[in-house]
């Protein structure tokens, strides 16, 4: 059972969730009854130890942190006014290891929330399919206002959801998205952000497929082929034509069709990768179940 400051999801018999820390519950609480704010200043990712396990109110770190940075940009959620997204950018410099675990940390270096993930690869710089890939952790709090997240944006991860944010939402469609949109620096100054490049893909559930890593046995004389079980995840693969990407330092976000809208932040979302195939100019996108959305390449 839940309590009121965990967020739990189920996806393929695993259970997926955030939960605010003993010592973060605490920390909360402290500054609450000084009427002062809590600084959470950093986000990280860790590889789970290897494979799924199901986080602790208890814990104090990550089982196996990988990655630590400070955070890009953040989010109240219109669905519950507790609840802050929280998003960190892992740069493209950055990878070989696969994500299942994320944490967010105080300005003392206290794990305040920690959360499981669907797996996310990131690749290796070196391989030819590296990229900077988003992170969103979801944080259930008693109050929102007594945390204080500092952002340290740069231009270079901004994306729709995180300019719109600093717009006040005007900009609602990802379809005619202007070449010259006015964006806030991190000095408040107000400065024109060239997003030309950017391009929009759409797709359904049935465009997934296996992966190329997938080869079927070849069927008995009489014997239907072997359908695919979805055990090593599915992809699409996007030809450049469509994402426009020269190579794989790109960024992107992730919009999950729910209920004939789309909206990010979901899980479906947040478990999406995207890797660029230097060889093809393919970007491949790739998620562990089919589902219909937009993926938005940025910059």
């Amino acid at each position: 059972m839940t309590t009121q400051n965990e967020v739990a999801v189920n996806g393929g018999g695993k259970q997926y969730g955030t939960k605010l820390t003993v010592l973060g519950e605490a920390a909360i609480a402290g500054n609450i009854l000084e009427g002062t704010k809590l600084d959470v200043v950093e986000i990280a990712a860790g590889d789970g130890g290897g494979g799924w396990y199901e986080p602790s109110a208890e814990q104090t770190a990550l089982v196996g942190e990988v990655w630590r940075g400070e955070i890009a940009a953040y989010t109240l959620n219109p669905l519950n006014p507790k609840m802050v997204d929280i998003k960190g950018v892992i740069p493209s410099s950055d990878g070989g290891f696969t994500i299942r675990e994320l944490g967010v940390f105080d300005r003392a270096g206290t794990l305040i929330g920690v959360c499981n993930t669907p797996d996310m690869e990131k690749a290796r710089p070196d391989s030819g399919a590296g990229g900077k890939l988003d992170v969103i952790m979801h944080l259930i709090v008693t109050d929102a206002n007594a945390l204080n997240i500092v952002v340290k944006p740069s231009l270079d991860t901004v994306s729709l959801e995180d300019v719109t944010g600093l717009l006040g939402g005007k900009q609602d469609k990802l379809e005619g998205w202007p070449g010259q949109v006015p964006v806030f620096n991190e000095n408040g100054d107000l400065e024109a952000q060239d997003f030309s490049g950017s391009a929009v893909f759409a797709f359904t559930a049935e465009d997934w497929g296996p992966p190329a890593s997938w080869v079927p046995e070849e069927p008995a004389e009489g014997e239907e082929p072997e359908a695919y079980d979805g055990s090593l995840g599915y992809e699409i693969a996007i030809p450049a034509e469509a994402h426009r990407r020269k190579n794989g330092d790109f960024g992107f976000h992730v919009f999950h069709q729910v209920d004939g809208k789309y909206i990010t932040n979901t899980w479906a979302a947040l478990g999406t990768g995207a890797d660029y195939d230097g060889e093809a100019g393919t970007v491949i996108l790739s998620s562990s179940d089919p589902y219909p959305g937009k993926i938005l390449f940025v910059g």
